[in-house]
């Protein structure tokens, strides 16, 4: 009797230590959820931000605070990320170029965007757009690399800076078409595509450029994504065009630092795969020719790393890798 006496206030005690931890996950989150946005306010980023931060909070019972912290491409923002508390309570937005792109253009960068990491979810996949000025007399791909390839020296393209997707893109683009337009790197889209608009520069390739092509300001040659875009669906895919094994997207998904425990970053991943599938929310990102993605953290983990991959590739044959 004695025994077995022991043997149950033993177990009772063993259960009373765990019981404390068991609960405290059960609470989490008991206070305000922050998500970093790397860029500046009204950016597709920011956008993509404040439109899943209050579903995430529905989900979750707690306010999820967006918070800007531009600079740098977004590495200020992915550093600070890294350094925060690995308790569920701080995350960010970050995207091809924060963690595929920057990784090899910037040799002094303080992250690992693989080791520093724990991803949650992917949530879009934005497919670009090849655009030219309507001046410009070619209505396909085709008819746009003989004219690039008749008069050499007379082309440029737009880019919204040196290494940004967009200038990695086009020099994809190049490598298979076997043209070699001269690149002009601005500090953003918009002043990109104002030149290309002005005829400044002859083209372009975009991920926002879908008003301005709506508008005739624009022409858009191809997507530069596997599927045609919802907002413009007569345009066809660059492997539809003719150049043939060409795709390019940039995307956005929500990370963690690492060390978030497993429990906390399945319960977001949840949250956010359904949030981002509700009509509503398709709807905006539809508008803004963004494609959901979606999918388990493992999904996103193996995407981040397959990405990183093929970008440094690019970056080391466009030539935008800096000291």
């Amino acid at each position: 009797m004695k025994a077995l006496f022991a043997t149950a206030i033993a177990a009772a005690i063993a259960l009373g230590f765990q019981a404390p931890a068991a609960s405290g996950q059960d609470k989490w989150p008991t206070k305000p959820i922050t998500l970093i946005v790397p860029f500046a306010p009204g950016g597709n980023t920011d956008l993509i931000a404040r439109t899943i931060a209050p579903k995430l909070s529905e989900k979750l019972g707690q306010s999820v605070i967006v918070e800007n912290q531009p600079g740098a491409g977004g590495t200020i923002a992915t550093t600070a990320l890294k350094s925060a508390a690995p308790d569920g309570y701080t995350m960010a937005i970050g995207d091809i170029s924060t963690h595929a792109i920057s990784p090899h253009v910037y040799k002094n960068l303080t992250y690992d965007p693989i080791k520093d990491f724990q991803p949650i979810i992917q949530i879009t996949s934005v497919p670009l757009l090849l655009v030219v000025n309507p001046q410009i007399k070619a209505n396909t791909v085709e008819e746009l690399i003989a004219l690039v390839k008749k008069e050499p020296d007379s082309f440029s393209y737009a880019s919204s800076g040196n290494g940004s997707p967009q200038h990695l893109a086009f020099e994809y683009f190049k490598s298979l078409a076997g043209i070699n337009p001269v690149h002009i790197p601005y500090n953003g889209s918009a002043p990109a595509l104002t030149d290309v608009i002005a005829g400044h520069v002859q083209m372009m390739i975009d991920g926002t450029a879908v008003p301005h092509v709506k508008s005739g300001a624009l022409r858009a040659l191809a997507v530069t994504g596997t599927e045609r875009s919802q907002a413009l669906p007569d345009v066809p895919t660059m492997a539809e065009a003719g150049v043939k094994d060409y795709a390019f997207a940039s995307w956005h998904g929500v990370f963690y630092p690492a060390g978030v425990p497993a429990e906390i970053v399945t319960r977001v991943n949840a949250a956010l795969d359904e949030a981002i599938k509700q009509d509503d929310v398709k709807n905006r990102f539809a508008e803004l020719n963004i494609g959901i993605a979606g999918g388990s953290s493992k999904q996103f983990a193996d995407f981040v790393a397959t990405e990183n991959d093929k970008m440094k590739q690019l970056v080391e044959a466009s030539g935008a890798a800096k000291d």
